[in-house]
């Protein structure tokens, strides 16, 4: 086995690190690009809904109702959406935590006190 200075270890780790932090930060910017088309998705369906009542206002009573129904539908939809982010975000940074914790754990002491500094940074940055 080839001998690995403290230098190599330090800069695999801190690539490692990096790499793991820019895979989290790719996937938040998905999930936040998905949030943002299902709002605007949400958006055109509840403007539609509002254009349809315009044209019935001779059923006012009736459109409204049906309004309302869509209106609690998209509610719903968006609600179980952010739950589903929530989740998943929470999900992706539990294991994000657990993967960081254990390649932590492995390094020397003095890349491991870098690692810590770099997460620390990243946790003032979110």
């Amino acid at each position: 086995m080839a001998d690995l200075s403290l230098d190599t270890i330090t800069n695999v780790a801190r690539d490692a690190f990096y790499v793991s932090v820019g895979a989290g930060v790719i996937a938040f910017q998905k999930l936040q690009v998905q949030r943002v088309e299902l709002t605007e998705t949400l958006c055109t369906q509840l403007d539609d809904a509002k254009g349809r009542i315009d044209e019935a206002k001779g059923h006012i009573d009736d459109a409204k109702g049906t309004a309302e129904k869509s209106f609690e539908q998209v509610a719903d939809l968006v609600e179980d959406r952010v739950k589903l982010v929530e989740e998943r975000l929470a999900a992706m940074e539990g294991r994000l935590e657990t993967i960081l914790a254990q390649f932590e754990g492995k390094l020397p002491e003095q890349a491991r006190d870098l690692v810590k500094q770099a997460r620390e940074l990243v946790g003032i940055a979110a």
